[in-house]
């Protein structure tokens, strides 16, 4: 007993591995499980032993380092939840109130004029083009050489587009994901705030009823034995069935805390993912705009010489 106490402390101490970037609720995960296996394996075995008087001192023992190890098993549960839900607020508020939408737009918008811009002008040399054929011969090179000079910079506008376009998809699609893993992680989270709540309150329930069995104890000796051995057993089960409970509401947060946390990783991946793309397409399409007012300024001389 003295070794699982040393372990529980231990696992107690452990410095914390979450930090603000990501959740990780191992230390209480692993508080939780091995306190309140250990509280009901201490009942049951107190339970499990002899009715018999010289046998009470070992079976109160084994209740009170139950009820002990209960207490612990209910802070590690409160722990356990209360990172989950603070998580959970930090998942909420990044898909809160449309704000990764807004972005997007923000990000979308310029980029998307230019784009719009470039497909109005891309068509314009080759139709030009068609029309030098009936210039004089030196106007037609002239004509030629300012197309030419619009489409490279139409190319590299393209060029240069391509690349926003691309992180403005990549950051739509991970804001996508954030949103999908924010709302998957719903469930799990009221599962585990379930099964920690249950475990508290039979934590609580379970002082007095291992004070009612301890009482039945001291009157082992006393006749009818046989009635006195009923009662006392008669306690001692419901003390051993509310630990039990405690240990299946236990081991069910611990499960429901994986899988929450597997949907707080998915969660975390798309948000770096996402901003990485938003980084990545908020340097804006400066240069694309520039490439685009040179094939403009291009295709508009081209044309004054129609006009002669």
């Amino acid at each position: 007993m003295n070794a699982l106490r040393a372990a529980c402390a231990a696992v107690l101490l452990m410095p914390a591995l979450a930090s603000a970037a990501r959740y990780d609720p191992d230390s209480d995960r692993a508080v939780l499980r091995q306190t309140a296996t250990a509280s009901h394996g201490a009942i049951a075995d107190a339970a499990a032993l002899a009715l018999e008087p010289e046998k009470a001192p070992a079976i109160a023992a084994g209740l009170d380092e139950g009820v002990r190890l209960a207490r612990l098993a209910a802070d590690a549960a409160r722990a356990l939840d209360a990172a989950a839900q603070l998580r959970a607020a930090d998942m909420a508020a990044g898909v809160k109130d449309g704000a990764l939408d807004r972005k997007l737009k923000e990000l979308a918008e310029p980029i998307a004029a230019e784009r719009l811009r470039w497909d109005r002008l891309a068509p314009e040399p080759e139709e030009l083009k068609k029309k030098a054929e009936e210039l004089p011969p030196e106007e037609k090179k002239k004509v030629l050489s300012l197309l030419a000079k619009a489409s490279s910079s139409l190319q590299s506008a393209d060029d240069a587009l391509r690349p926003f376009e691309e992180s403005v998809k990549l950051a739509g699609s991970q804001a996508l994901e954030m949103k999908a893993a924010q709302k998957d992680s719903l469930r799990p989270l009221v599962e585990v705030s379930s099964a920690a709540a249950g475990m508290i309150s039979r934590s609580d329930a379970l002082p007095e009823a291992a004070a009612e069995a301890k009482a039945r104890l001291s009157a082992l000796g006393q006749e009818p034995r046989g009635v006195a051995r009923s009662r006392a057993g008669e306690k001692l089960e419901a003390a051993r069935e509310i630990s039990r409970q405690l240990f299946e509401n236990a081991d069910t947060a611990c499960n429901r805390v994986d899988d929450f946390r597997r949907r707080s990783a998915a969660y975390e991946r798309a948000a770096g993912d996402y901003e990485k793309a938003r980084l990545a397409a908020s340097a804006g399409p400066a240069a694309a705009k520039a490439f685009l007012d040179e094939a403009q300024r291009a295709l508009a001389l081209a044309r004054e010489h129609f006009k002669k």
